[in-house]
């Protein structure tokens, strides 16, 4: 019977990790080309047309940061599995919202409602939480990370090849497929989780016991911010790379730029499912997490002396996977700190954490920008260090069992 369930939780995981790339990789069909997409339905200048994506993603990032919790607590009132599915489905409809807009305000409303009603891959991590026993939590969300991450590396080479076949709004509305069909396969292949917070009078006790209040411990909210950090400083560098390239390589520097963002792509593919599930073992993430967080204080050095454009793109992708290497034990540390019935909620919160690191981290690496690109990955660096030095004083082992 062990091994019948172990199987089970495999396949179930396996499940989870292909939807949650699949729809990763629909929604980066047609994101990279979004300032284009607006210049196509009216948007009156290069300008005008990054005003309306910021206003899209400042929106859709506004209203994650608030429906991630109540998407969270919900999932652990009627089923984990239940609201990824939701996520799916919705992810699929707000893309064809995008897809069938005629004036850029229209693709602001999709990513506004993206950003209320979906939000898969929390949804995707909440799920599998749940589904396999704690011993093997590292892996198996380090199994979904990295569908993620290789949904995010392929999605815009094959987007681009849709839309020279197909045009923009042909790739996108071929986007809003992929994540209908993957809550489809999640509905066949993936048993329903248990709730454990039913509506009986034993579970109410249960809730008060495992109330809102209580999981936020010390530990949740330390974790809940090596969680936003890890996300955005990823965004300071993602957002300051093309600049920094066009400094050292000079204007035409648009082919550089593409193989950064693939290598990095491809680092951070291999840093979730090969180094993190490798790297991270129990009783070691307190040990590891700093050790990562002391190599990315000295990549961020490094890649502000780099003095060619291809030293900097090998910096580039070691940091890449570095931090992609510690975002398993993240997840895995915020499913360890809450009880098992409030697993959806913890990663409803996560989610929130990742919302305000989107919208910090292009804030972030505006004003580095204006000051010195340089000087701003030294002070990632030194941001980096401090947290190594907070996590070996105050980071507690998740005990797995």
């Amino acid at each position: 019977m062990a091994r019948i369930l172990e199987r089970a939780g495999s396949a179930s995981t396996l499940s989870i990790a292909l939807g949650a790339g699949l729809a990763s990789l629909s929604m980066n069909f047609w994101i990279p080309f979004l300032p284009l997409y607006m210049l196509h339905l009216g948007a009156t200048s290069d300008a005008n047309a990054l005003f309306w994506v910021a206003l899209a993603t400042t929106g859709q990032g506004f209203a994650r940061l608030l429906s991630g919790p109540l998407w969270g607590i919900l999932s652990d009132r009627v089923g984990r599995k239940l609201m990824f599915i939701r996520a799916l489905y919705f992810a699929t409809g707000t893309t064809l919202i995008a897809a069938f807009a005629t004036e850029p305000w229209h693709v602001a409303i999709a990513f506004l409602c993206q950003g209320l009603f979906s939000g898969f891959i929390p949804a995707a991590v909440a799920l599998t939480s749940v589904t396999v026993e704690d011993s093997k939590l590292s892996s198996s969300l380090g199994l979904v990370t990295g569908a993620q991450y290789l949904g995010n590396t392929v999605g815009p080479a094959l987007g681009a090849g849709l839309a020279i076949l197909f045009g923009m709004r042909g790739a996108i509305a071929a986007s809003a497929l992929m994540p209908a069909l993957a809550a489809t396969l999640v509905i066949f292949t993936v048993p329903r989780d248990r709730t454990e917070l039913a509506s009986s009078r034993a579970a109410a006790a249960e809730r008060a016991n495992h109330s809102i209040r209580s999981i936020i411990t010390a530990q949740f909210v330390l974790v809940l911010f090596l969680y936003f950090v890890l996300f955005s400083m990823s965004q300071v560098v993602r957002l300051s790379t093309p600049i920094a390239l066009k400094d050292i390589a000079g204007e035409d520097s648009t082919g550089l730029v593409g193989v950064a963002f693939t290598a990095g792509g491809v680092g951070s593919v291999i840093g979730v499912l090969v180094v993190g599930r490798r790297w991270l073992r129990t009783g070691q993430f307190r040990t590891m997490l700093v050790a990562g967080c002391l190599a990315s204080a000295l990549l961020h050095v490094l890649l502000a002396a780099a003095g060619s454009e291809w030293l900097f793109i090998g910096w580039f992708t070691v940091i890449s996977l570095v931090q992609a290497a510690m975002l398993p034990a993240s997840n895995t540390l915020i499913a360890s700190n809450v009880p098992r019935a409030r697993r959806g909620t913890a990663f409803g919160f996560a989610g929130s954490a990742q919302a305000l690191a989107f919208m910090a981290g292009p804030m972030s690496a505006a004003g580095f920008a204006a000051a010195s690109l340089a000087m701003g990955f030294v002070v990632l660096g030194a941001l980096f260090a401090a947290l190594a030095l907070l996590l070996h004083l105050t980071l507690a082992e998740p005990h797995l069992e």
